[in-house]
């Protein structure tokens, strides 16, 4: 059975060495194909940074032996922030009023590929926005080749923004 649990910044911090295996076995395959260089700055540079974000959650699922097999988290994303700046640059004005102040940007969500098609990811979803009361919730993913892309929607997220490889959603 997969068990899943909701960590707080702190709690985060301590499991960092098994997020950055799920990400490295989640990220470096296609359709992402991350290089080495790109993984190793999420682990030391990226995390450690969406860590000190308002608002940070980390929902967790473990397998029976307690291995860490996937994660998904989030924080509130703000002006100053890279992926909130980087998007508000790329979409109309008025979407970027209507959904980028103080959001809640889900930043990742991964899943150990022998653990994949179980609704894990559903899941992991799930647990940490149940947990938000926000009102805006946002994530970005790879246009039509994400795996994601088809569970995103399916749990109402809809696209308000799209430019080069990646589509912005919403819920």
């Amino acid at each position: 059975p997969i068990t899943s649990a909701l960590l707080d910044a702190q709690d985060a911090r301590l499991i960092t060495a098994e997020i950055e295996r799920i990400y490295h076995d989640a990220f470096s395959v296609s359709p992402w194909a991350k290089t080495a260089g790109s993984i190793r700055n999420f682990a030391t540079e990226v995390f450690p940074r969406h860590l000190s974000h308002d608002g940070f959650e980390l929902a967790t699922a473990r397998n029976a032996e307690g291995r860490l097999v996937g994660f998904c988290y989030g924080f509130i994303g703000n002006h100053g922030q890279y992926w909130t700046d980087y998007v508000a640059a790329r979409i109309h004005p008025s979407l970027e009023k209507e959904w980028l102040c103080g959001h809640f940007e889900i930043a990742e969500l991964a899943v150990d590929e022998a653990f994949r098609d179980q609704g894990i990811g559903h899941a992991l979803l799930t647990t940490l926005l149940d947990a938000r009361g926000d009102d805006w919730r946002a994530l970005q993913t790879l246009n039509q080749s994400s795996p994601a892309l088809p569970l995103y929607e399916s749990m109402g997220f809809a696209p308000f923004g799209q430019f080069e490889d990646f589509v912005v959603l919403g819920l």
